[in-house]
């Protein structure tokens, strides 16, 4: 559109138009420009502007310019619609070659941009009848607007599908994640479960075997490297195999979770308790007091015990223990066999 088909007033309005537009960042704000634009220029009763993008939007103005509902119902709709569809939608007036619609009648003018696949059209009415000069001014100043509108509006369109892009993409990510996350901590949960069980004695909840050395040989080496003392205690429960005979396995596994119980009571939380498989326990102390003391201690849990349990059975529990050199070469599986042989000593002591 060449500047000199316009007046100086119109130019302004134009150049304002065209600054305002590409200054506005929202659909509504962009189509009341227009609207406002398309009164002040040509002074139109009504106006429909159809725009092609994720699906067909329609905006309609009134007198004054002002944004109204707008459907396929409109009196303009027909007239628009009709330069953006591959089959063409009867008019009053004819289709040009540059894709813009000729006068309907002396008080409809319709155009579209571009002019093959049009992606915008603009389909504008008087309540009266206008001069073929005066629809030829008419024509010229609405191609003008409407592909300042079209490429603004298209503007708004693209960078609205980019931001809807990469917000979906970042919602999608944000979820994968948060499944992956979740997934990863239920696969730890899952793993520390079966490790804990892997180390773990199901009928007392102490640890077992291969729990107790996994946990021991720690403190036994942070012991040595410290020159700190500490000590092994081996027990067994004494008389399983009768109450085992005389009231059952289901007695003697009672037995055994209350020896385990008491066993581990006779510790601080810092030591390592376990069961050795059977009746018998072990634990590793780093502890200061004398020996004689802990076993003492394990005595005095068990008479206690007695004491307060109402069991068909007396706890009974035989115990040995030896200090670890903390200069010495000794391993703690040699500590926990001379524990051993501390309590077999200490058993066939007892009367």
């Amino acid at each position: 559109m060449k500047a000199q088909q316009l007046d100086a007033a119109q130019m302004r309005v134009m150049l304002s138009l065209a600054r305002e537009l590409f200054q506005a960042d929202e659909v509504s704000s962009s189509l009341r420009l227009v609207g406002r634009t398309v009164v002040d220029l040509v002074r139109s009763d009504s106006a429909l502007l159809l725009l092609r993008a994720e699906r067909l939007e329609i905006a309609a103005f009134d007198a004054r310019g002002a944004l109204q509902a707008a459907s396929t119902e409109h009196p303009l709709y027909e007239a628009g619609i009709a330069l953006m569809s591959d089959v063409a939608v009867p008019t009053a007036g004819n289709t040009r070659a540059d894709g813009q619609c000729e006068d309907v009648g002396l008080r409809t003018l319709t155009l579209a941009v571009p002019a093959h696949a049009a992606v915008a059209a603009l389909a504008v009415g008087w309540d009266h009848d206008l001069t073929q000069a005066e629809l030829g001014r008419c024509r010229r100043t609405l191609s003008m607007i409407l592909e300042l509108a079209a490429a603004a509006l298209g503007k708004i369109e693209s960078r609205s599908s980019l931001e809807r892009l990469v917000s979906d993409q970042s919602a999608q990510i944000a979820t994968t994640t948060m499944t992956h996350a979740a997934e990863l901590a239920q696969r730890d949960e899952v793993t520390s479960e079966m490790r804990m069980l892997s180390l773990t004695d199901v009928l007392t909840g102490l640890y077992n075997r291969r729990g107790f050395f996994l946990q021991a040989e720690r403190l036994f080496k942070v012991a040595r490297r410290k020159r700190a003392k500490g000590a092994v205690i081996f027990a067994d429960v004494d008389g399983l195999k009768r109450v085992n005979d005389d009231l059952g396995h289901d007695a003697g596994d009672a037995l055994i979770r209350d020896a385990g119980m008491v066993f581990r009571q006779s510790f601080r939380q810092a030591d390592v308790v376990a069961r050795l498989g059977g009746d018998e326990f072990v634990a590793y102390t780093l502890d200061d007091e004398q020996p004689a003391m802990i076993l003492e201690r394990i005595r005095a849990r068990v008479h206690a015990f007695n004491l307060q349990a109402q069991r068909p059975y007396v706890l009974s529990m035989s115990a040995g223990l030896v200090q670890c050199d903390p200069c010495g070469s000794q391993s703690l599986s040699e500590y926990v066999l001379l524990a051993d042989e501390q309590m077999y000593v200490q058993k066939r002591c007892r009367p």
